[in-house]
């Protein structure tokens, strides 16, 4: 009785782990597409119309998506190593981003195979602009994220409202393939009822 009991109960913790903190590593992906990252003129009424700068090459990110232990909060921490944006049409320099931290905490509805976005978010997005430090707010949007066994796919928007860097307003589209971990405090509980259940 006690062995079906304790199947029982890691059956429903399993189910319900949604219920619990879920994390997200980034696998691989970062900045990917060109038409979903680009800069423009600060102050500029639609940044996609009036671009100077897209992404001249493939950024790769590292960091993770951490939901609460409700699932209506996400905590994006991500970070950009280098990447280059060329001048539209050109010919120019590129500008070039290194060392860039983006972070912040959207609400969110989730559950064990989807993660989608509710309201606008604000972050914070730090590095550095052709070698010039910068700090500045961004707005984010569009985090979704699907998820299936033990891989998944999320994407998020950093800016361009607020997203403001050396006189641009930025685009910076995150495409991401992350590997999900399990629910820790499930894990937990599970462990340890698997130990009562064995003394017993």
């Amino acid at each position: 009785m006690f062995k079906r009991l304790a199947t029982a109960l890691g059956i429903l913790l399993l189910a319900t782990s949604s219920a619990f903190a879920t994390s997200l590593t980034v696998a691989s992906g970062g900045l990917i597409a060109t038409n979903a990252n680009y800069g423009c003129p600060a102050g500029s009424a639609n940044c996609l119309t009036s671009l100077d700068f897209q992404l001249a090459s493939q950024a790769n990110a590292t960091g993770s998506i951490v939901t609460n232990g409700a699932g209506t909060q996400a905590t994006i921490s991500f970070d950009i190593a280098s990447a280059s944006f060329s001048p539209v049409p050109g010919p120019g320099s590129n500008d070039v981003f290194t060392n860039v931290h983006y972070s912040g905490t959207v609400s969110v509805f989730s559950t064990s195979t989807i993660i989608s976005q509710t309201l606008p978010g604000t972050g914070i997005v730090t590095g550095l602009l052709n070698g010039t430090p910068f700090s500045t707010p961004s707005s984010i949007a569009n985090l979704t994220c699907a998820l299936s066994g033990g891989t998944g796919q999320c994407g998020v928007a950093f800016g361009p409202q607020s997203f403001t860097a050396g006189s641009q307003n930025w685009l910076h589209t995150f495409n991401v393939l992350v590997t999900p971990e399990p629910a820790t405090l499930a894990l937990v509980l599970f462990g340890l009822a698997g130990l009562g259940f064995r003394r017993r």
